[in-house]
């Protein structure tokens, strides 16, 4: 009787063993079940938060390009406005161009009306001396309403040949004057302002090869 119970309280022994292993395992596998699932959540918290960044990136992107859309457009505008801006300066420029001498013309018409007058008097008079006066008038006149604007004749008769203002049309020989100085002027020449608009035609002295030979001769002897 006592086998018999023995052996049975070893089947009992080992019955609840075996469940104590079966309830280990399962504490462990609720527990490894526990841990992947907050893994899980927390992999898919991650991914939560980079999505959130990624829209935020966009969005800062999206606002960049509207801001570039925005300058490009202005600049754009700029640019459309600064050729228009030139379109209208060169059509101003035109047209200051085109009635620059406006001013110069009515000044002068005044003497082309004397001169006129000049003429149908010399036409209806014989005296010549009259004509003459009233022609030197004109003239005069005229050469006032030239200097207002700036225009002035170039000096000649008496002074030095200069290329830059003057043209030797003639050389004449003349001892008595310096070498290439002006003894004629045959038109006369004008500057604007500091600019000459046209030089003036003349005949310059030119000295003979003995006389030149004699003045570096005298020259010399004075130097030394």
């Amino acid at each position: 009787m006592s086998e018999v119970q023995n052996d049975k309280e070893a089947k009992d022994t080992e019955g609840e063993s075996i469940n104590e292993e079966k309830e280990q395992k399962l504490e462990m596998r609720d527990e490894s079940e526990g841990e992947e699932e907050t893994e899980i959540k927390e992999v898919e918290s991650d991914t939560e938060e980079q999505v959130v960044l990624a829209k935020s990136e966009v969005d800062e992107l999206r606002k960049k390009a509207e801001e570039s859309n925005s300058l490009l457009d202005k600049l754009l505008r700029a640019r459309a406005d600064f050729l228009n801006y030139q379109k209208r300066m060169r059509k101003g420029h035109e047209t200051t161009a085109q009635y620059a001498i406006q001013d110069l013309v009515l000044d002068l018409l005044p003497e082309l009306d004397n001169f006129e007058r000049a003429a149908k008097l010399a036409e209806n008079s014989k005296d010549i001396d009259k004509f003459v006066e009233g022609v030197k008038l004109i003239e005069g006149q005229l050469f006032k309403v030239l200097e207002k604007y700036g225009v002035k004749p170039i000096e000649t008769v008496g002074k030095p040949f200069d290329p830059s203002l003057h043209e030797a049309v003639v050389e004449e020989e003349n001892n008595e004057l310096s070498h290439h100085t002006v003894i004629e002027e045959l038109q006369r020449g004008f500057l604007l302002k500091e600019r000459v608009i046209r030089p003036s035609k003349v005949k310059v002295s030119k000295r003979t090869v003995d006389e030149e030979k004699s003045d570096e001769t005298n020259d010399n002897n004075s130097e030394s």
